[in-house]
């Protein structure tokens, strides 16, 4: 059975099964050296051309994509979490098959770019210590991480070799696909505030309230917003100045937004209160709904098209490796082939 509401996601896991191998940046890896078996010597979900996929690197992915919907308060259990697994499985039995391709093609991978892959993920963390933390956690060590990294690159290169050219989209492409679909990239109406935030509950409420009003005093006496909120803001964003970014309505707490909306560029709110304390609230930018501009979607939109491409192109292709490399599975309730 198809759940539908599930697909998107699925699509984007394949999607970088395909492309890169490895999905790293939540803290999973997908996975492993392709004849590692799991603890038992036995438990394997999948058998490609002789190269065993252990059931832990199936389980990894779903752990994936429940935490993702989790996420939403969507709940997964029965017939979806069956046809999931069995999505996901099907996903790894096509990486294993590109990748092994990828091997007879002769394909090589310098380990320059591995390393370089590698440096990449590491400064996404504040420290070398957080990152093996990281890694760490998920049961996984920088070895096994590089050997996924290499296998994800040969797969890349397998498919740049097979259909690089084919794949790629010309300007035209892209904005006939920007002017047939300007519904997608509209924007409403949004705007970019500060606060200071005195944080207040029923003990200290008559205390925050007077400190807040010490604060506006000095905002009317001349002092400058973003400096008052780095010396009293109790949010994070006083580190900022008490910058928010841009936001749109439903996404603050009513009383704040509503105030928000009503300011002009450079007002200073009076006293809001919110569930969170006091608030003094300054607009810095209003932006009027509309239809963001071609060129900054123009990369979001190639990045789009050739992926369609890829699949379009890689579906075929899959199948015939199939024919080529013998497949069993051994997941109970999955489909063969």
């Amino acid at each position: 059975m198809l759940i539908n509401r599930f697909k998107g996601l699925l699509v984007f896991a394949a999607a970088v099964f395909f492309l890169a191998g490895l999905i790293f940046n939540t803290g999973q890896a997908v996975g492993a050296e392709e004849n590692r078996e799991a603890e038992n010597g036995k438990d394997y979900v999948a058998v490609v051309n002789g190269a065993k996929i252990p059931a832990q690197d199936l389980e990894r992915v779903v752990d994936l994509v429940k935490a993702r919907y989790g996420g939403t308060g969507a709940q997964i259990g029965g017939q979806q979490l069956a046809y999931i697994r069995n999505t996901i499985l099907d996903n790894l039995i096509e990486q294993q098959l590109l990748y092994q391709a990828s091997m007879d093609e002769g394909i090589k991978v310098d380990s320059v770019e591995v390393r370089q892959k590698i440096d990449k993920i590491k400064s996404e963390f504040e420290s070398e210590d957080q990152f093996k933390n990281h890694i760490k956690g998920v049961n996984y060590t920088e070895e096994e991480l590089e050997k996924e990294i290499r296998r994800g690159l040969s797969i890349r290169k397998l498919i740049e070799e097979k259909f690089g050219s084919s794949l790629e989209v010309t300007d035209q492409e892209v904005k006939s696909f920007y002017e047939d679909n300007k519904k997608q990239f509209e924007v409403p109406e949004r705007v970019r505030a500060s606060h200071i935030l005195i944080r207040t509950d029923e003990e200290n409420k008559a205390k925050a309230r007077e400190k807040i009003r010490e604060v506006k005093q000095k905002l009317e006496d001349g002092e400058d917003f973003s400096e008052l909120a780095r010396e009293y803001s109790d949010d994070p964003s006083g580190e900022s100045g008490g910058d928010l970014g841009y936001f749109s309505r439903g996404q603050m707490v009513k009383n704040f937004e509503e105030a928000a909306f009503e300011l002009q560029p450079g007002e200073v709110s009076d006293i809001v209160e919110t569930r969170f304390g006091y608030h003094l609230i300054k607009l810095e930018d209003k932006k009027d709904k509309g239809v963001k501009p071609l060129a900054e979607v123009r990369d979001s939109i190639r990045k789009n098209l050739e992926q369609k491409k890829m699949m379009q192109k890689l579906e075929p292709y899959i199948e015939s490796l199939k024919e080529k490399y013998p497949v069993e599975k051994n997941l109970p309730g999955a489909d063969e082939g």
